[in-house]
């Protein structure tokens, strides 16, 4: 399918397919279907409702904020099929940060989700102060907000609802079918579709520049290693990423490339979602998997002995044909009597409770997955498979596959992509998905491609000789003991985090004589861990404390000594975005942590010297 823009891959779908369901949406206990035909009756209406709310050069930014929903879909796909460049910013981001976004991207017509996103607008919209510098209000160029849920706001002039705009939209669409068709035709595959934002974990973040053809390039690669298969098709793609994330953003446009419905769900509603859709893909970060290991371990472990033996039993079964399903080869004929007894009377049950009994693949990206995690669901049964790659790359630069996969590794470079691992061990890579830069960041764009045009990612890994990639760290975030010791704190804190009440874990150790700890404690796991235990949950309570310090012994004992966690500390809350330790992509900033707890963290030392 050689597309030559997102805009044009959308309306050749809606328009050749019409009755295909692009949609499934929750409505009470079911989830209803949504067709092509219906979405572009809406798409066209909302793209005539923009280009008659104001007036908007071809490539002009428009910002969506708010979480995955279907307007914002379509908002999105409206934008694209008329040349403008969409500027996707997590809802939960402060006022600075969207004023900020706004400022960097020139946004003059804003998409916001609700009242509380349209509150932040007007808040920046006063000027604000980000990043050491203080922002006019003149520098927002911000001409109309549409709201996508106007409940609770009060009739204004700064804000159009967005059954306004497609009502006035449906009324123009003769008028302005002539500008939408010749916009649409005018958009080249290299021209800019959107920008979306790094996490900005170490500074201010990073408008990335993502073109048509980076993002095509992205899916057409995908499509050559036909991941997608009829089975993961036939049963849509669960999307409850955000879309101002890379990952999120790539099964929203995967839906029309590949002719597969896409089932809406979010964070919240997740686990009940699973259950009644029962997709055909579910992609994820670490953590959600994490999540349900440690819910079906907690319920099994409250379970009478002998059902406790029967799943450990099934589980090892299940554990016990990874190695020949790595490779594609058949499993011995004994071992898969085994499993099909293993797999009637445990392993069928375990995937049926999380809603994943008609995936054909499951996928995970964003952060590393740990190995007795990946290994629990592929002995269930469940084709999951670890990829990697960066909002650079829009998004992926290696995956593991069906068939061939490699445990803790991050799988083969993409068909298209090339990987090379440089002198000092950081990845490099190259390939149409790539980026060509960062908007407004001359110096960042500069320093993230060498002489020869390889990409440099920031992070450190390893390829063996039959190309699947290991990352081993981050640059950036290697630690250097004061003995002169490198210390890789991602791996540490991913094996960590294998302890279901540990909700984050940070190593310190950078310029010191050896690294301490701080973790943050879940307090959803804890309080079925304390009932189970039958004590208080209670995050600072001596049982928590004993259960850290001995998981934390058991990761030591696979350590290098000058890599163990000497000390740890429980702090007093979890990490949040809220509270401004998490990014809006759940990822932890380190300097916040450093400065914040201090204090702690000298203690940790100090009381050392005593």
């Amino acid at each position: 399918m050689a597309f030559q823009t997102l805009g044009e891959m959308v309306r050749e779908r809606a328009t050749k397919h019409p009755s295909e369901i692009a949609f499934r949406q929750r409505q009470g206990d079911r989830f209803i279907d949504i067709d092509w035909k219906t979405c572009l009756e809406r798409m066209d209406r909302i793209a005539a409702g923009i280009l008659t709310a104001q007036e908007l050069a071809p490539n002009a930014a428009v910002a969506i904020i708010g979480n995955t929903t279907l307007e914002w879909v379509l908002c999105d796909f409206a934008a694209q099929m008329v040349g403008l460049q969409t500027v996707p910013i997590y809802a939960s981001l402060l006022p600075e940060e969207v004023g900020y976004m706004h400022v960097d991207t020139d946004v003059r017509l804003s998409i916001a989700e609700n009242k509380d996103q349209m509150e932040k607008i007007r808040e920046m919209r006063k000027g604000f102060h980000f990043f050491e510098r203080d922002y006019d209000p003149s520098e927002v160029k911000l001409d109309r907000v549409i709201v996508i849920d106007p409940t609770g706001l009060d009739p204004a002039d700064d804000w159009e609802s967005l059954a306004d705009l497609e009502a006035r939209g449906g009324e123009k669409l003769e008028e302005t079918k002539a500008d939408r068709e010749k916009r649409l035709a005018d958009i080249k595959r290299d021209m800019i579709a959107t920008y979306t934002y790094t996490s900005g974990t170490t500074g201010a973040p990073k408008a990335v520049i993502q073109t048509h053809d980076n993002m095509l390039a992205m899916l057409e690669s995908i499509d050559s290693l036909q991941m997608f298969n009829d089975t993961v098709r036939k049963g849509g793609l669960f999307l409850f990423l955000p879309l101002a994330h890379s990952f999120g953003r790539l099964i929203e446009l995967a839906g029309p490339y590949f002719g597969s419905s896409i089932v809406l769900s979010s964070v919240p509603t997740l686990v009940e979602d699973l259950g009644i859709a029962k997709p055909g893909f579910f992609p994820s970060a670490p953590r959600v998997y994490e999540k349900m290991k440690s819910k079906i371990e907690t319920a099994v472990a409250g379970a009478p002995p002998a059902r406790q033996r029967l799943f450990h039993w099934a589980v090892n079964t299940g554990k016990q044909t990874i190695p020949y399903r790595s490779k594609g080869e058949p499993i011995p004929f004994f071992l898969k009597m085994k499993l099909g007894l293993a797999d009637r009377i445990v392993l069928s049950k375990l995937r049926a409770r999380l809603g994943l009994d008609s995936a054909g693949l499951l996928l995970s990206g964003s952060a590393p997955l740990n190995v007795e995690v990946h290994e629990f669901f592929l002995a269930m049964g469940l084709e999951l498979m670890e990829a990697y790659g960066l909002t650079e790359t829009c998004p992926g630069l290696t995956t593991n596959m069906p068939g061939d996969f490699n445990l803790g590794s991050v799988g083969k470079p993409f068909p298209g992509v090339q990987i090379k691992i440089a002198d000092d061990g950081e990845i490099l890579a190259k390939g149409a998905n790539i980026t060509s830069g960062y908007l407004n960041r001359p110096d960042a764009t500069d320093g993230a491609f060498n002489k020869e045009g390889w990409f440099h990612t920031g992070d450190l890994g390893a390829m063996d000789t039959a190309g699947f990639v290991k990352i081993t760290g981050r640059k950036k975030e290697l630690i250097k003991t004061s003995g002169g010791k490198y210390v890789a704190p991602a791996k540490i804190e991913g094996r960590v985090k294998t302890l279901p009440i540990v909700q984050e874990a940070v190593v310190i150790g950078d310029t010191r004589n050896f690294c301490v700890m701080v973790v943050s404690i879940d307090p959803e796991e804890l309080e079925d861990w304390a009932k189970q235990q039958g004590v208080d949950a209670d995050p600072h309570s001596e049982p928590v404390k004993a259960a850290v310090q001995a998981h934390l012994d058991e990761v030591n004992s696979s350590l290098a000594s000058f890599e163990s966690i000497k000390y740890f500390r429980v702090l007093p809350e979890p990490m949040t975005v809220e509270n401004g330790i998490l990014t809006a992509s759940l990822k932890v900033k380190r300097k916040v942590v450093h400065e914040r707890y201090a204090d702690l963290i000298d203690e940790m030392y100090t009381s050392a010297k005593k």
